[in-house]
């Protein structure tokens, strides 16, 4: 019984890893995902201990698949296939939510041409588009805990931010604003670089 106990905490443990992997999370991003501590992850991933089954559950949810799939043996291809998915509907739903706005700078631009606005007023909706965007990418990747792709979204509202106002105001001085983006890049560098100290 003993013996069996063990064989399960290990394939457990070896399944967990091994989806993890797959997913291309660290232990630290993995443990940030449950709340708990990559220590406890590392234990679960050894075969030391075992997490309960509201965890399991957790885990199962994470990954897109069933709890069974962590208790045995299963072939890696279909992990793999399963994995995909799962990154293939992050996509589609970050996709399909910068399309709408978009959609919806199109629609304000076609509107600007049909009452006949100055044809500058026309491109200000994609302009505002850039911005908006970000902050869509910033969500998402917030919710989802990809921190590189949460650095780029953050970079990307800064200089889009910047970028619009200074095609929406018309003033031969107005791109001196760029001169403030640098320092909140370096800011957004130095606060990235803190947390993932702090988590390490």
């Amino acid at each position: 019984m003993e013996q069996n106990y063990d064989e399960l905490k290990n394939q457990i443990g070896k399944n967990i890893a091994e989806y993890r992997k797959l997913a291309g999370m660290s232990q630290i991003d993995f443990a940030e995902k449950l709340n708990y501590s990559d220590k406890a992850v590392s234990k679960w991933e050894r075969g030391e201990s075992l997490p309960d089954i509201i965890v399991l559950k957790q885990i199962a949810d994470l990954f897109g698949i069933s709890v069974n799939d962590l208790l045995g043996e299963k072939d890696t291809k279909k992990k793999r296939i399963d994995l995909k998915k799962l990154l293939r509907n992050k996509i589609f739903i970050l996709t399909l939510s910068i399309g709408i706005v978009w959609l919806v700078a199109t629609i304000v631009c076609v509107f600007i041409l049909i009452f006949n606005a100055p044809q500058k007023l026309a491109w200000l909706p994609f302009i505002y588009a850039l911005p908006i965007s970000a902050i869509i990418s910033i969500v998402f990747t917030s919710l989802w805990k990809h921190r590189l792709w949460l650095f780029i979204s953050q970079s990307m509202l800064v200089w889009t931010l910047v970028l619009s106002i200074c095609l929406s105001v018309e003033y031969s001085g107005i791109w001196y604003m760029f001169i403030i983006a640098i320092p909140l890049q370096i800011l957004i560098i130095l606060w990235n670089l803190m947390k993932w100290k702090k988590k390490n």
